[in-house]
């Protein structure tokens, strides 16, 4: 029987089966490392973890500090207590240095002493009076002014307005009273020439005016509504020309013309939002403002003349 030997690639083969069975059999032996090899690896690798002492000693020091501050304000406090108590009451009279009593000045003892103190007259411890009001004169005498009275409002009855109505509001106060009327009540919607209503309200706004002599100002006032056409090219010219149909008017019912005059403002003050079409509405209006701040009283002379300095050349 003859034998065949093995070729190349089997013996491979079995070379490589051998070293898996070697590998094999050392992984299922169970090997582990001595006790010594662990020791070298833990000493190797395992670092110590260092305590810190004495982590919280300076919370100590902190609260013998805020100790100390807590015992300095109670004495702080005591003391204060202590020195704003009033002393007890007695009968002898405090002088106060520095101020003036009844007696006078205070007592002196100083280098001065034997000068007399010049005596304060009793009149400089009330209030002085108000000053009149002064002017120069030309022939150099002194002119005092009288003092103006107080102002003060004027009712409606006294001003004979009673008999207005509700078609005008009347606004009062010390220096003038203001006629307010809306333009849908004198005016057509775009024009200036007065409606019958509108004629109406002014004969009895004239007949109010004839009774006194105030200066009064018509005031023409319209919305921020643009408005453009062959007879008014912009708001301007529309309230001016219902404020000049207003003043033409009076001038008509008897109302004397140099007290008038006239004025246009067009929307530039509203007395209302014009966001909303009340607002815009209640911003149409005419405006008779008239005048009644008294006037200025008239100056007197004074008995004493101021003689005149002259001065050289």
């Amino acid at each position: 029987m003859s034998l065949i030997s093995p070729s190349l690639a089997q013996r491979i083969e079995q070379a490589r089966q051998a070293q898996l069975r070697a590998q094999k059999a050392a992984d299922n032996s169970g090997w582990r490392p001595s006790q010594t090899d662990r020791k070298d690896r833990y000493a190797r690798w395992h670092v110590e973890e260092t305590v810190e002492q004495d982590a919280e000693n300076w919370l100590l020091s902190y609260l013998d500090l805020i100790t100390l501050l807590l015992a300095m304000l109670v004495v702080m406090l005591a003391v204060s207590r202590l020195h704003g108590q009033a002393p007890a009451a007695s009968d002898t009279p405090v002088e106060l240095v520095g101020t003036l009593a009844a007696s006078g000045l205070p007592k002196y003892d100083g280098e001065y002493a034997e000068f007399d103190a010049t005596p304060i007259p009793a009149s400089w411890a009330e209030p002085p009076a108000p000053a009149a009001e002064t002017a120069p004169a030309d022939d150099g005498s002194v002119k005092v002014a009288d003092a103006a009275p107080p102002l003060k409002a004027p009712s409606k009855e006294s001003l004979g307005l009673g008999d207005l109505g509700k078609s005008v509001d009347v606004i009062i106060n010390e220096q003038s009273v203001s006629f307010r009327i809306s333009n849908e009540l004198l005016f057509p919607s775009g024009q200036a020439t007065l409606s019958p209503a509108g004629l109406d309200v002014i004969k009895r706004l004239a007949a109010i005016l004839t009774k006194n002599e105030y200066q009064v100002s018509v005031e023409g006032h319209s919305d921020p509504v643009p408005i453009q056409t062959r007879q008014f090219a912009s708001n301007w010219e529309l309230s001016s020309s219902r404020a000049t149909s207003v003043l033409r008017e009076l001038v008509r019912d008897g109302v004397a013309a140099p007290r008038l005059r006239a004025v246009g403002y067009a929307e530039t003050r509203p007395i209302e939002s014009n966001d909303t079409p009340a607002g815009r509405a209640a911003n149409r209006r005419v405006e008779l403002i008239m005048d009644i701040a008294p006037k200025q009283a008239p100056v007197k002379e004074a008995q004493t003349p101021v003689k005149a300095v002259a001065k050289g050349p």
